[in-house]
């Protein structure tokens, strides 16, 4: 954008240093002059009316009407002219050189008068005529000032012919009637000068400003689109998550079952061995998909929080229970300072918060240990996982929490997990609300996590839990329905070794044949089968089929937030594949404990039951 010329630059003199503007300058120039236009020719007819009353008596009546008839004539042809413009199209330099031929016109047709009252009129009317001419000009100068130019030409042509007259009547007032008139000349074009300065200025404001909001609409046209893109990234980074989640866990879910099974077989000591390396290294899988699970049901917002006080002691002995022995393994120190303290908050995403927290050290710490311990500070409780890892430098601590980031992990070992953990983290205590997290860490001597919760000081209910029966599920008739031929011959093999007897089918279509009229007492079913049948579905069917909403438990391995979604909407036990064994058998404990009730309606025994959800929900948990 060039910047308008200076306010002398507009005034500069004699005449031909004078220079046009830049075209869109010019050609807003042009259009304000063309808009004011018809009205000045109206009050320059007006006027003309008003000086035929003027000179009556001082000035030939003959002459005065013929000027008038000019007058006219002059008029109207400039009216034809800008008629005929279209500043917004035509050349802004081509429509400014017809306005100053039509300015020049009008001020011709002005000074003529001067020419008209000498010939014909007496001194009187000269007199008469400079006061015209001034006023007619001064008047002008609101409609040619904006272009600088056009209005010196109309001056020049309408003081000219006064200035003629009066040196032709020569006399006494000859050099104070010039002099006034060249005063008037000079003092006038300073003021157009003046006012075609500021009026450039404006204009050249008005297009910076359009200019900008171009500019400004534009960008937020490409910010739109940017958004756009980043969401449909993020959307197909959770359809990418939840594909491969999916299709990884199926044969993970199978391998863990025949795992199980082989388990139970008579080994040697080397075969013994290598299935313990194959139960870590399927282990260490079905971690890291289930961090990628928990990832999508935060995604999903199917993750429910239900704060309720509970003993800090049983939760950190759970803890040292699971990572323990990962612990010994690593030949690393494992400590838990024993509390009394309780807390309010969701108990099983604070243990998920801890999980990650200490999974996180024991990864990055390779000598020392790791010490758990819970404080209370004012009415405020906090869990601390110390550590003495390698520490994080204090520029990233706010960057750990970011998804899949990893410090120190350039080469992208597995073994250090897929940098989820701690943004797994962050989420959760957006999601629970009055918790936070507080990280002090030195590089070279360790980190100490800690999770500060609401501190619990009334009494606590009893929270112990009647222990399974480990013979409940002798004899019980399984119905296993999944599409993946692997894992229906996984199911039953496990489901034989637990004394259950089991029938496995493909699909809803194939339960029905098998079952015939028996009547399943529990079915377990895969969420995503073949032909988009679901395990919604089938259990609809199953269950209107049989008249009773038998207890089902619905394993996925799908991670689609839509599809978490509409699977916890069942009455069904949710778990996500690969699941354990243990888990598999606690939950069909669990609801072997419930006794079945007849359905109402097809769609009865689906409607959505908070228990089933909030179990599901801990069962999804690692």
């Amino acid at each position: 954008m060039m910047p308008p010329e200076t306010p002398g630059a507009a005034a500069r003199w004699p005449w031909p240093s004078l220079r046009w503007e830049r075209d869109e300058v010019l050609r807003e120039q042009v259009a304000l002059v063309r808009q004011n236009f018809p009205m000045t020719l109206l009050a320059s007819l007006a006027t003309a009316l008003g000086t035929m009353w003027v000179m009556a008596g001082v000035v030939d009546s003959l002459a005065m009407a013929a000027w008038l008839v000019t007058h006219m004539l002059v008029m109207m042809g400039i009216y034809l002219s800008l008629r005929s413009m279209e500043p917004a199209t035509a050349a802004a330099r081509a429509s400014a050189y017809k306005l100053l031929a039509c300015m020049a016109g009008m001020g011709l047709s002005w000074g003529s008068l001067g020419l008209v009252v000498m010939q014909w009129g007496n001194a009187r009317s000269v007199v008469y005529a400079i006061g015209i001419v001034s006023t007619v000009s001064s008047g002008a100068l609101g409609l040619g000032a904006p272009l600088y130019r056009a209005y010196l030409a109309y001056l020049i042509c309408a003081i000219s012919g006064v200035l003629l007259a009066i040196a032709l009547a020569g006399g006494p007032m000859l050099w104070p009637a010039l002099l006034l008139t060249l005063g008037y000349f000079g003092l006038t074009c300073m003021q157009a000068s003046t006012t075609d300065t500021a009026t450039r200025r404006s204009i050249a404001l008005k297009l910076e400003n359009q200019r900008l909001v171009g500019e400004l609409r534009a960008e937020s046209q490409r910010a739109l689109a940017a958004q756009k893109t980043a969401e449909k990234a993020d959307r197909d980074k959770s359809r990418f998550l939840a594909a491969a989640s999916h299709d990884l866990r199926q044969p993970l879910h199978a391998m863990g079952l025949f795992l199980e099974s082989l388990q139970r077989s008579p080994l040697n000591a080397r075969q013994q061995t290598v299935l313990d390396h194959a139960r870590a290294a399927s282990s260490a899988a079905a971690e890291m998909l289930t961090t990628l699970l928990d990832y999508s049901r935060l995604e999903a917002g199917v993750v429910k929080v239900r704060p309720a006080a509970f003993a800090v002691q049983p939760l950190l002995t759970a803890l040292e229970q699971e990572f323990g022995v990962q612990a010994d393994n690593a030949r690393l120190i494992y400590r838990t300072h024993e509390t009394s303290l309780a807390a309010h908050a969701d108990r099983s995403l604070v243990g998920l918060v801890m999980r990650n927290f200490i999974s996180n050290a024991l990864r990055y710490t390779t000598r020392g240990g790791v010490l758990i311990a819970c404080r209370r500070r004012g009415q405020r409780v906090a869990l601390e996982v110390w550590d003495t890892g390698i520490g994080i430098p204090q520029h990233q601590w706010d960057d750990i929490f970011q998804e899949f980031l990893q410090l120190d992990n350039p080469e992208r070992d597995r073994r250090k997990g897929l940098g989820l953990g701690l943004a797994i983290v962050h989420r959760l205590v957006k999601e629970m609300g009055g918790t936070t997290v507080e990280l002090r860490s030195q590089p070279g001597r360790g980190s100490v996590f800690r999770l500060w919760m609401d501190a619990w000081d009334s009494a606590l209910e009893d929270e112990a839990a009647p222990t399974p029966d480990d013979h409940s599920l002798e004899g019980l008739h399984v119905l296993a329905i999944d599409d993946d031929e692997a894992v229906r011959l996984g199911m039953q093999s496990l489901l034989q070794s637990w004394g259950c007897q089991c029938t496995v089918a493909g699909s809803g279509a194939d339960a029905l044949e098998c079952l015939g009229d028996d009547t399943p007492d529990l079915i377990i079913t895969d969420f995503r089968l073949r032909q988009e049948e679901t395990g919604k579905q089938v259990l609809q069917a199953l269950r209107t089929h049989l008249g009773i909403a038998v207890p089902a438990i619905i394993m996925t391995g799908d991670t689609s937030p839509q599809r978490l979604r509409d699977a916890q909407s069942t009455s069904a036990l949710l778990l996500h594949k690969p699941v354990s064994t243990s888990q598999l058998r606690e939950a069909m404990v669990q609801l072997m404990a419930q006794p079945p009730q007849p359905t109402q309606s097809a769609g009865a025994a689906l409607q959505p039951d908070d228990e089933s959800a909030a179990t599901a929900s801990d069962a999804a948990g690692p």
